[in-house]
Formats: structure tokens, C-alpha cells, sequence
């Protein structure tokens, strides 16, 4: 069995749910609502790009030395 893949009950857990949460929408139930979209937070997003430039610094720093 080495080419099977590993059983990862998270991942059937959260596609379990999504597909009835699909079949739920298909089928017409107003229970679930409408996917949204969540706004980016700015503080995260801010921190991102600080973490993002000092990575960038690093690896410039790393290739010269």
C-alpha cells in the first residue's frame, strides 16, 4: 500500500461539510446563508507586508554574503 493515501479526518470532516452545505443550497433551504467574502483586516494586512519586506531584506542580505 504504498502509494495509497493517508486517511486525514480533517480534511473529510470539512468536505463532508462543504458538500452538505452545497446540497443544502441546491436544494433550496434559506438556513445557510450566501457566501461572502470577508474584507481583509487592515492590521493583518499591514503586518504582512512589514513581514513580507523583512523577509525580502533577509534573503537580499543572504545572496550577497
Amino acid at each position: 500500500m504504498s502509494g495509497a493515501k493517508k486517511y486525514d479526518p480533517a480534511a473529510d470532516s470539512a468536505g463532508s461539510y462543504a458538500a452538505a452545505v452545497e446540497a443544502k443550497r441546491q436544494r433550496g433551504d434559506t438556513h445557510w446563508p450566501e457566501r461572502q467574502e470577508r474584507a481583509p483586516d487592515p492590521v493583518t494586512e499591514r503586518q504582512l507586508k512589514r513581514l513580507k519586506r523583512a523577509l525580502d531584506r533577509k534573503l537580499r542580505e543572504a545572496g550577497d554574503g
